[in-house]
């Protein structure tokens, strides 16, 4: 049963289209389908993310011919492309206002019309960072009320026109202003298909003219990025380079350089090998010119594979990435890890404006190399850098990046590879009743978020005046608690699960997190209770150190996360409970009413059995709400009363930050973010609360556990 539909990105790598990444989806189609794929599209293209994918098309642009021949495959080469292929899933499953639907990652190699398919395929081109490309295809006659062409890129209003008879006059499900968001968006051209595909039935007498030329885009094939290596500087990016080295800006227009970027040129040449001119005059000079540090950035990257390791050089690169945000030293592999901690050194000091640096594709780059360039161990760490993208750097474990970059928001390949398996496969090995066998993995940092508990309250259970005999509060020392995933709906046991936080959650993470738990879960209706920590996962994974516009994407934590396999019940890192360490955090997340429809649904609901009771001593208002808490273990000798501090978000910035001016900041920052929450969301200000933690933490529950 479904309306089952597959997702594929693929990507022009070293003068070819390449299938990177594949996901089945088992229901998706109509505007459903344009939602998910324009929520796809914005991750693509998002300015953040668009450094970490170029890092993959690197590594795709180094892989041999053998790796894309169709066959058995190494048990990590179903998912070569994590980062790419969490892009996929998160856009395709999830959104904000209240969506969610599992999928499964298929091997990157799966034929477009390969899966059991009713909907048709979505289609993503990223060979153009800034041009991101989409298509949808049938190819086997969809089950939808008129037909399109088969085997060839459809349009989003294609596509739609094929389920609804769209009206400007009546248009409530907002099928118009859907269509709108892909204005502007260029489609995957049948070529680019053909070429991924070339076994496909595809109709190769209209290549030349390219089947959705109706669309009125631009449908050109578009350049081969394999292999590039270009900084990602907002607002001041250099020009894209070939894999000659040259600049494509000058190889396309063909025209000879005028006389001031043949000066230009010189200039350069000179300071990069200054071997008898007066270098401090240059410079001098040089900084009059409004050009000279977006040229200099841009011939530095041009010959960074090449970059003699020299003072004078760090020298002028610190001068080219002063004031960048994001620092990329990934193409650097000439510099040794001396002078690419001198340069990072050189970078924090004055204005320093860097937050993410970028070391990826490193294969030499070791973990001593990594403790040199950041400082780590010597009580003076890069204070100003948020995030570490190590992607594709295979001399660093994710076993030290757990235990030494806790305070960052991490990018490793095997984080992001971690809750991404392909079915049938024997990666990761499984116990009999699912559960992972991965190892254990936790980041650590001094007062990090070390776990997330959830607890679950059905509709029939929010309704229940024997489970609320007084003001409506929950009678949580008598209430029976169930740490099973099954225990939901009318089951008289209260569901939870505590799980270790296995992603880096640094504070401005763990606040945004809050943020969008507070509005997804209210929206959602989760049927299950694994439904809650699913949705949770996509929370912590779709927040940003360096901006808040949701699509942003970070590493999906392996334990809070729906397996990708089909049918199979969450990973439970454990089936113990864990203690909750002295000075660690917990994010404690109380859904009511997690499996109600919405808001009204449960009224009637709750009309239907209070009505029934006849009690209108006791009469409350059951709510569809998220409510949270921020509890931190208390060491037993420090305090002879409760176990645990319980605070706010405010409380919790008091806590860690000790900028003064930036608690300020993020408080009325939160204040105005979650002004509009649904009724009763928010914090669990109850006195109650200790009574939720010592269910949740109770001394019978904790036989063999652990202290995490």
């Amino acid at each position: 049963m479904g309306q089952r539909h597959q997702l594929f990105v693929i990507a022009r790598i070293n003068g070819r289209y390449r299938q990177l990444c594949a996901i089945h989806h088992q229901w998706l189609y109509g505007h459903t389908a344009l939602r998910r794929c324009r929520d796809t599209l914005n991750i693509l293209g998002n300015t953040t993310n668009r450094i970490r994918i170029q890092q993959e098309l690197i590594a795709a642009s180094k892989k041999d011919d053998d790796f894309w021949l169709v066959g058995d495959r190494n048990k990590n080469d179903h998912v070569p492309f994590p980062f790419i292929m969490t892009c996929l899933i998160t856009g395709s499953s999830f959104n904000v206002d209240g969506y969610y639907h599992g999928v499964a990652v298929e091997p990157f190699y799966m034929a477009y019309d390969e899966g059991d398919n009713n909907n048709g395929i979505t289609v993503f081109d990223i060979s153009e960072p800034d041009n991101v490309r989409y298509c949808f295809v049938d190819f086997m006659g969809m089950e939808s009320e008129r037909k399109v062409e088969l085997n060839t890129p459809l349009s989003a209003r294609t596509y739609l026109e094929a389920y609804y008879m769209l009206d400007e006059s009546n248009d409530e499900a907002g099928l118009l202003p859907l269509l709108e968001s892909f204005e502007g968006r260029n489609l995957v051209t049948k070529g680019a298909l053909v070429e991924t595909w070339p076994d496909g039935a595809w109709d190769h007498r209209s290549l030349s003219s390219d089947a959705d030329a109706r669309s009125n885009l631009d449908t050109a094939d578009p350049p081969d990025l394999g292999g590039l290596n270009v900084t990602d500087v907002p607002g001041d990016r250099p020009a894209t380079m070939t894999n000659a080295g040259e600049s494509n800006e000058a190889v396309a227009e063909g025209k000879p350089k005028s006389l001031r970027d043949q000066a230009m040129d010189r200039l350069l040449d000179v300071l990069l090998d200054p071997s008898e001119q007066d270098v401090p005059g240059l410079m001098a000079e040089a900084d009059h010119l409004h050009d000279f540090i977006p040229s200099l950035r841009q011939r530095l990257y041009d010959q960074a594979s090449v970059l003699k390791p020299s003072a004078a050089n760090i020298s002028l690169l610190h001068k080219a990435l002063e004031g960048a945000t994001i620092v990329d030293l990934s193409p650097f592999t000439a510099l040794t890890a001396g002078h690419l901690s001198t340069l990072v050194a050189q970078l924090q000091k004055g204005h320093n404006s860097m937050k993410v640096l970028n070391l990826s594709n490193m294969p030499d780059l070791t973990e001593s190399d990594l403790e040199l360039i950041l400082n780590i161990g010597n009580g003076s760490e890069t204070p100003s850098v948020t995030a570490i993208i190590i992607l594709e750097t295979p001399k660093i474990s994710l076993e030290f990046a757990s235990h030494h970059l806790g305070n960052y928001d991490v990018y490793h390949s095997e984080l992001f590879r971690r809750p991404l398996y392909e079915p049938h496969n024997s990666f990761p090995p499984l116990h009999d009743d699912g559960r992972s066998l991965l190892p254990a993995l936790q980041f650590d940092a001094p007062d990090s978020i070390s776990q997330v508990v959830v607890v679950g309250i059905s509709s029939a259970q929010s309704c229940d005046v024997e489970l609320r005999p007084e003001d409506g509060r929950f009678n949580w020392s008598s209430m029976k608690f169930s740490n099973e995933v099954e225990s939901y709906g009318d089951d008289p046991a209260i569901s939870y699960m505590n799980f270790l936080l296995d992603i880096p959650l640094p504070v401005s993470k763990t606040i945004q997190s809050l943020r969008r738990l507070l509005q997804y879960m209210p929206s959602a209706q989760t049927f299950e209770f694994e439904g809650c920590f699913t949705g949770a996962a996509r929370c912590f994974a779709t927040t940003s150190v360096l901006d808040d516009d949701g699509y942003s994407v970070g590493p999906l934590s392996q334990t809070l996360s729906e397996d990708q396999q089909r049918f199979r019940r969450p990973a439970i890192q454990s089936g113990k409970n864990q203690y909750l360490k002295p000075g660690r955090w917990a994010i404690v997340l109380i859904h009511e009413a997690f499996d109600a429809r919405d808001q009204a649904y449960l009224d009637k609901k709750a009309a239907r059995v209070l009505g029934k009771a006849g009690d209108t001593v006791r009469a409350f208002k059951p709510l569809k709400r998220l409510r949270y808490m921020l509890a931190q273990a208390i060491p037993k000798a420090e305090s002879s009363g409760p176990r645990y501090t319980i605070v706010d978000v405010p409380g919790y910035i008091e806590n860690l930050v000790k900028d003064v001016d930036q608690v300020g900041k993020i408080k009325t920052w939160w204040a105005k973010e979650t002004s509009a929450l649904p009724a009763g969301s928010g914090y669990y200000d109850d006195s109650d609360a200790h009574a939720i933690l010592d269910r949740v933490y109770s001394e019978e529950g904790f036989s063999g556990g652990v202290s995490v």
